[in-house]
């Protein structure tokens, strides 16, 4: 059997079979000792597609004919990040559907694709027809692509996204923003909804994000993890003011002039892999390392953003109080999540909406600043 195995033969994958994961391709297979082929009706071999074995596949019998046996191979297994070409794929799908051409993205989490509904002109993408594309399985993630008009402002918008415990390693939990990016995105705002773990923090307010702190990063697991491509970004990129400042700022502003100003807060978000709840002593443990917001997203996203240059403004919607006492029969559940959303999310929008019209202006004075710096350094080398 081990002759066998170690001589398939893979029509287009002798060397890599990476990305197949969940395919089907069809082999031969020969024996090793007298190069004929060998009758494999009714067998079952494992196949191993690298020397690390992270790649393992199941072979069956799937037709025969001329004296030759034609096998089934279903590769499954830890997949490989995609690369730039299989991104660039869905990003041309999605711009060869569509006449808009977005600078700004938007992912809505739980409860919050209320703000897709409100795109105008819009085409939608269901995520099952989006080359690559995984698809969102959580209530409350609708699972589409909408890309339209906010303001006479083309945005592309998530609605829905992706999470670990839904069994996505994270690099994929991140792709989107990957496909946001070749697609000529330059800034996103991203959206949760958390539990609100600082003891200030009640149902219904919205905490801005000042910075993160990534749980799965302190175990190596990362959205970047693997071989670097340098045409999505840098092999170590920076996380200070991975939340933009000046969007932070002016977020806030927006917030007082729309009378949530007791409402809105500014604090520090964590992921946690989930999909169980937090226990009380994680909880502590938590606060006291600083985190005010608890949740199951927006990392690795971010991650991804910032790696390839797009700027970034987030927030969260705290749906429940976290609960850190031990004597107590409350305890939190997915419903109370999707509620709190319901009943705040004309003020997310609007919060979101005005945000988006403020990365639009100082997007087109940065665009006017440079083509002005350019007219600048053509006429002064003219005149050399």
């Amino acid at each position: 059997m081990s002759s066998l195995v170690n001589n398939l033969i893979v029509p287009g994958h002798d060397k890599d079979v990476a990305n197949t994961n969940g395919t089907v391709i069809q082999v031969a297979a020969r024996d090793g000792e007298n190069g004929s082929r060998k009758n494999l009706v009714g067998c079952r071999m494992k196949w191993a597609a690298n020397s690390n074995g992270r790649e393992r596949g199941v072979l069956r019998p799937l037709a025969s004919g001329g004296g030759s046996m034609c096998l089934e191979l279903t590769v499954t297994g830890e997949e490989t990040p995609y690369s730039f070409e299989v991104i660039e794929e869905s990003a041309r799908y999605l711009l060869a559907k569509t006449r808009h051409r977005p600078k700004i993205g938007v992912i809505c989490g739980s409860g919050l694709g209320g703000l897709a509904e409100q795109l105008q002109d819009s085409d939608e993408f269901p995520y099952e027809t989006i080359p690559n594309f995984p698809v969102s399985t959580v209530v409350g993630h609708a699972g589409r692509m909408v890309i339209g008009l906010i303001s006479g402002i083309p945005v592309l918008c998530m609605q829905g996204r992706f999470h670990s415990y839904e069994g996505y390693p994270l690099w994929k939990c991140a792709m989107p923003v990957r496909v946001m990016k070749v697609m000529g995105v330059e800034q996103l705002v991203v959206t949760n909804a958390a539990g609100g773990l600082n003891p200030s923090y009640n149902v219904g307010d919205i905490m801005i994000i000042k910075d993160h702190i990534n749980m799965q990063g302190f175990v190596g697991d990362s959205p970047l993890r693997g071989k670097n491509d340098e045409r999505f970004g840098p092999r170590f990129p920076a996380m200070n003011n991975a939340y933009d400042r000046s969007l932070r700022r002016r977020a806030g502003e927006i917030a007082l002039d729309m009378g949530l100003g007791d409402a809105v807060k500014e604090g520090v978000y964590v992921m946690l892999g989930g999909p169980t709840y937090e226990t009380v002593a994680e909880l502590n443990l938590l606060r006291i390392l600083g985190v005010d917001a608890v949740g199951m997203s927006t990392v690795p996203e971010v991650v991804v953003a910032r790696h390839c240059g797009i700027r970034v403004f987030a927030f969260s919607l705290i749906t429940n109080k976290c609960i850190v006492e031990y004597d107590t029969e409350a305890k939190a559940n997915h419903e109370e999540v999707i509620e709190a959303a319901n009943r705040r999310k004309k003020d997310l929008q609007n919060l979101a909406s005005r945000v988006i019209e403020v990365m639009a202006e100082e997007g087109h004075n940065e665009s006017t600043s440079a083509s002005n710096a350019t007219k600048t350094d053509a006429a002064a080398a003219a005149s050399v």
